[in-house]
């Protein structure tokens, strides 16, 4: 036993020395991974991995702010499924809830608490991840969901809104020394004000500016005739709102109450009547946010000639704009934007008859096409102010519907995690 103890007592130190030597030589073993190879590995990684890796070096902080590299990280979130955002909102707080396109399953849920919004909240689309709330008389605040935080101080509020909020009454006029377009330098303009007018958000196909569009009807136009909308844009990088011209726009009201579609750097509305109601005569109004300019041109040959305007549907799908209009039969063809080749391609038809039972018999309004899963190759459709989702299988034999989803929300819509706005200084 005692000589036993000796030889380990002997070798033991001549096994640590042995030991340290290994360890000394994978200390000094690296692994040299080219930075463009170190690029594509963390630009897979979820946004809020993304930040904490900032802190490992300069260098990657340096590289994760870049435009470059928020917008090679977008492109590859858009190549899968988007996640799903429901918000919901109260007297005092907005919920945001993130949800997988495919189970529906809660992902990830963020509650703001917020002072008091008097009136309704309007809810921007989703843009690069990002997502507006706003109210006709509160400042728009902007979220991204992906790092659960309100990335810049509320907006200022637009003219519009400071018109609204010391003249709510429609009807008065007021007088209004600082609105200037290449019309007129002074004249007095009465409220701006049909129901509630909902803002379009989206970013510059050029620069890569982030952009709020709010075009809205003059009402009443007692005073010139001709001119009967004003638009207000908001430049975050200028951090300010100002006017942009509608001359093109004369004559023509936008239809009340619609969000207009973002897609490949254009803003989108359809035409409404004197008083902003759905018109026979439905025109559709497009917005370059480069150029910052109008133009009106008629709706897409497939759609009728004379087709109501609250029968036509503008959204965008899958980052195209798609149109739709909403038959007698109660089928309704869904078509989207090929910019590639500057044609439209019929996408899929649905039977309102088969799908009304999920939304409470309706059969005269529009669906919107909330979604489309690549994976299964099914679209999600939702009704304005009906809680329920149904998917439709894609493929052109089926006619088949499913229930998708049911339960309270505002608003759905279809979201990519993004580092939008994260570095952005204002």
């Amino acid at each position: 036993m005692t000589a036993s103890m000796e030889i380990y007592q002997r070798s033991f130190p001549m096994k640590q020395r042995e030991t340290k030597r290994r360890r000394k030589g994978r200390r000094e073993w690296k692994i040299e991974i080219p930075n463009d190879v170190m690029e594509e590995i963390v630009m897979r990684l979820p946004v809020r991995s993304i930040m904490r890796f900032q802190a490992v070096s300069k260098h990657w902080e340096s590289m994760i702010k870049t435009r470059d590299f928020r917008a090679r990280h977008m492109a590859h979130q858009r190549s899968k499924d988007p996640k799903l955002m429901f918000v919901s909102y109260g007297q005092y707080h907005i919920r945001f809830e993130q949800r997988d396109m495919e189970t529906t399953s809660l992902e990830e849920s963020l509650c703001l608490k917020i002072e008091e919004i008097k009136g309704a909240i309007a809810i921007s689309e989703c843009c690069d991840g990002l997502v507006c709330f706003y109210g006709l008389t509160d400042a728009v605040r902007v979220i991204n969901m992906a790092t659960e935080t309100s990335l810049v101080p509320p907006l200022p509020l637009a003219k519009f809104q400071q018109l609204y909020k010391d003249h709510p009454d429609p009807d008065l006029e007021v007088e209004m020394e600082d609105v200037t377009d290449e019309d007129d330098d002074l004249h007095t303009v009465p409220v701006p004000f049909i129901l509630f007018t909902r803002f379009g958000f989206g970013k510059d196909r050029v620069t890569g500016r982030y952009k709020i569009v709010w075009l809205y009807n003059i009402y009443p136009a007692t005073l010139n005739k001709k001119k009967k909308t004003r638009c207000e844009v908001f430049d975050f990088e200028e951090w300010r709102w100002r006017f942009v011209t509608t001359r093109p726009l004369d004559h023509h009201q936008i239809l009340s109450s619609q969000r207009p579609s973002f897609a490949n750097g254009s803003l989108y509305w359809l035409t409404g009547d004197e008083r902003g109601y759905p018109s026979t005569q439905t025109k559709l109004i497009v917005f370059d946010i480069y150029t910052e300019m109008f133009q009106v041109t008629s709706t897409p040959p497939f759609i009728t000639p004379d087709a109501s305007g609250d029968k036509i549907g503008l959204c965008n799908l899958d980052g195209r704009l798609c149109i739709s209009e909403l038959k007698g039969d109660c089928k309704q063809e869904f078509w989207w934007r090929v910019e590639e080749c500057n044609k439209w391609e019929r996408i899929f038809s649905v039977d309102l008859n088969s799908t009304s039972c999920w939304f409470g018999g309706i059969t005269s309004q529009p669906l919107t096409p909330l979604a489309i899963s690549r994976d299964n190759n099914k679209v999600v459709l939702s009704l304005t102010y009906q809680g329920n989702l149904v998917d439709f299988d894609l493929d052109p034999d089926s006619t088949v519907y499913h229930l998708y989803y049911s339960g309270y929300y505002g608003l759905a819509v279809p979201y990519f995690p993004s580092l939008s706005l994260v570095h952005a200084t204002f």
